[in-house]
């Protein structure tokens, strides 16, 4: 028994998916996406601000 144990019912020699599992199934892949994108997206934010602040001439005159 798992954590969801009616989410798969076994059928007859197979198995028999509900829509909760479907829904998980397309869920899933599609929240890895976001978060992989966020990743991608803060760490290049992060390089652009660096590289910025790298080209800016110094301002305290030393």
């Amino acid at each position: 028994m798992g954590l969801m144990p009616n989410l798969v019912r076994l059928g007859k020699g197979h198995k028999s998916l509900t829509t909760a599992t479907r829904r998980f199934q397309v869920v899933e892949p599609l929240l890895d996406g976001i978060v992989l994108g966020l990743i991608f997206v803060t760490l290049a934010g992060l390089f652009y601000k660096a590289y910025q602040q790298y080209k800016r001439p110094n301002q305290l005159g030393g």
